[in-house]
């Protein structure tokens, strides 16, 4: 074939190339937007691609924290921004957390919070029963408090108690029965009822000079490219007990004598992925990326 025919062979077939690539450019859009394949599962800058110049939009991340508990929440927050520049983070203060005030944040981060009030707990119990994804870390939502808003609210609940007995004429056994009752509940060590929400009950928070972490399931998109073991830069992790029927555990927390669950995965609404130490002091650009990729897209 001479070199003038070939060009016009080429030229013939351009359309039909186009149109593949094309065609393949609106499958990988479609894959990637309904979740069948995440945009890190293909080959090149993928993700920036599909977020920045396709979707034109960015996945709201929010990092819930207080003023205690294990974790350094400015770390993570830094260590997550340099590793993912296009996600929009934002930082909330657990202190003002309520009911809505999660509206539109597709994955939250809750670390350095052990102690929330019940509105708060509410507030993310109800978003996550939503379809909301967590990355809950260490002992987030373990301390309860009572604060003034639940305090009034039960007093007005045990007037309308005490109202109905003088009605009915008949002696209420506890004429301050819910005041009671929430009181008792604030004193209560461990995730309370936010247990059925992470399919886990809390033991303990404790530390060790040596800690490893040890992925046992492979299979699973967080363990992508992850060494089998190495060693954590942090001397604290929660003990928690799993409830084996509802979680899949990904990886174990070794402090040199006993393995504890070191990540694992539930579903409540959404996915919740819990890690039970301090995620930035994992040392592992690769495991928070996994997390990050495996919960939200952009």
């Amino acid at each position: 074939m001479k070199r003038g025919q070939q060009g016009n062979s080429i030229l013939g077939e351009l359309p039909h190339i186009l149109i593949f690539l094309l065609l393949l450019l609106v499958l990988l859009v479609v894959v990637t937007r309904f979740g069948w394949v995440h945009c890190s599962e293909v080959p090149g800058n993928w993700c920036e691609i599909y977020c920045k110049e396709i979707m034109r939009s960015h996945s709201r991340v929010a990092v819930l924290y207080g003023n205690s508990g294990i974790g350094d929440a400015q770390e993570l927050e830094y260590k997550i921004r340099q590793a993912r520049p296009y996600t929009y983070l934002e930082m909330y203060d657990s202190e003002y957390l309520s009911a809505g005030m999660l509206d539109g944040i597709d994955l939250i981060i809750l670390e350095e919070m052990d102690t929330v009030s019940f509105t708060q707990a509410l507030a993310i119990r109800d978003y996550l029963s939503g379809g909301g994804s967590a990355i809950w870390i260490g002992d987030a939502a373990t301390n309860f408090y009572v604060d003034d808003y639940e305090l009034q609210k039960a007093r007005v609940m045990d007037d309308q108690l005490q109202y109905e007995a003088e009605v009915n004429n008949y002696t209420l056994d506890d004429p301050h029965y819910y005041e009671n009752a929430l009181l008792n509940a604030s004193t209560q060590r461990g995730f309370y009822f936010l247990s059925e929400v992470i399919a886990a009950d809390f033991v303990s928070t404790n530390q060790s000079e040596s800690l490893s972490l040890k992925i046992v399931n492979r299979q699973n998109l967080i363990a992508n490219g992850i060494s089998p073991a190495f060693e954590l830069e942090t001397s604290e992790f929660t003990v928690v007990a799993p409830n084996p029927q509802l979680t899949n555990i990904i990886a174990v927390v070794n402090d040199g004598a006993n393995d504890y669950p070191g990540i694992f995965e539930t579903r409540y609404g959404g996915k919740v992925v819990y890690v039970a130490f301090p995620l930035e002091k994992a040392n592992s650009t690769t495991l928070l990326m996994n997390l990050l990729d495996y919960l939200i897209t952009c």
